[in-house]
């Protein structure tokens, strides 16, 4: 399959059916001129080759290898959706607004209950980034030491999950403290609180960046 072929299909599984919202892809902006929406159409036509910055910019907004639009990379994948984002500082509230959203996973890993969230801030670098994206099984059971995404009604956060049973509590721990990098604990005899709580395990995480040296020069 052509890189064409293969960017037309991800645009379909992604319920992107206009040209020009591939060029804010592309381009990285909302307004598009006339010259950049014949670009893509020329791209899309298979009239012109799409340039490597345009590749990279559409693998990463796809999150898929630069391999696979190429149409060098056999390994089959499926769409998991993204339901929100959670932090990965203070415990903030969901602040996603786009619920088409949808990350790939390779189909081997694949299975109906997975979903995913975007993490927003630093609190669990180096393994997970502001932007990166979490995906998550509700089919495996989380145990201490795993990274988890909990869930307290309107609170949302991935962290470290520490179970500690001789002081009988369940702790929320991020890989850098601070002020607002804080560990939340409960209570196990914390009836109203464990019957609200909603704890998945992270299984994978999608890097936002595939050199996140921004990142990492940040921390």
């Amino acid at each position: 399959m052509k890189t064409f072929e293969i960017v037309k299909n991800l645009m379909k599984e992604h319920n992107i059916t206009k040209q020009t919202d591939l060029a804010r892809i592309i381009y990285k902006k909302d307004k598009i001129d006339t010259n950049e929406r014949v670009k893509v159409s020329s791209y899309l036509a298979d009239m012109v080759k799409f340039p490597d910055d345009a590749l990279k910019a559409i693998a990463e907004h796809f999150s898929v290898s630069l391999d696979f639009l190429n149409g060098m990379d056999d390994s089959k994948t499926k769409l998991v959706p993204i339901v929100g984002t959670a932090s990965c500082g203070s415990c903030d509230i969901n602040t996603l607004q786009d619920t088409s959203l949808k990350v790939s996973v390779p189909e081997i890993d694949w299975n109906k209950n997975l979903y995913a969230v975007i993490a927003n801030g630093d609190s669990m670098a180096t393994e997970l980034y502001d932007g990166d994206k979490a995906i998550i099984d509700p089919n495996v059971k989380p145990v201490n030491g795993d990274i988890v995404y909990y869930k307290i009604d309107d609170e949302a956060a991935i962290k470290v999950l520490v179970i500690d049973k001789e002081a009988y509590i369940m702790q929320f721990v991020p890989y850098n403290h601070s002020d607002c990098f804080k560990t939340r604990t409960i209570r196990l005899d914390d009836e109203d609180t464990m019957n609200r709580l909603i704890c998945h395990k992270v299984v994978d995480i999608v890097n936002n960046k595939r050199n996140n040296r921004a990142a990492r020069l940040k921390m």
